[in-house]
């Protein structure tokens, strides 16, 4: 019986996907950012989501405006999310701009928004 256990176990572990097993963190970037046309600005970064998109990077963006914040009200926060440690983010990114057509969307973004905050933050484990 003990040996019918164990062949049923060792049955289900190799039947998981090894994705099951691997670092399920992400590493977030956000990126806080005051902009006069906020119309424009969503669309540049919906344009740069489907390059995204388009070169498979595995990055999640999205975008909140603050709408009960104090002086901050009307900030836009882009969130840019990898499934992967603060090194895997660094090396997709890489990746990402090597593409020209996204290195050039990012470049003009600069003429849409000032930043106000750039940072990184890696998930922990509850």
């Amino acid at each position: 019986m003990t040996k019918l256990i164990t062949f049923i176990l060792l049955g289900l572990i190799a039947s998981l996907s090894t994705a099951a097993f691997a670092d399920e963190h992400s590493t977030l970037r956000v990126v806080v950012v005051q902009t006069d046309d906020l119309g424009a600005y969503v669309a540049k970064l919906s344009e740069g989501n489907k390059m995204l998109t388009r070169i498979d990077s595995n990055f999640t963006m999205r975008a909140w405006q603050a709408t009960f914040s104090g002086d901050t009200t009307g900030s836009v926060v882009v969130g840019l999310e990898y499934p992967g440690s603060l090194s895997d983010f660094a090396q997709a990114w890489d990746k990402a701009l090597a593409d020209e057509a996204l290195a050039e969307w990012l470049a003009g973004l600069s003429g849409l928004r000032t930043i106000v905050s750039d940072s990184l933050y890696n998930e922990l484990p509850l």
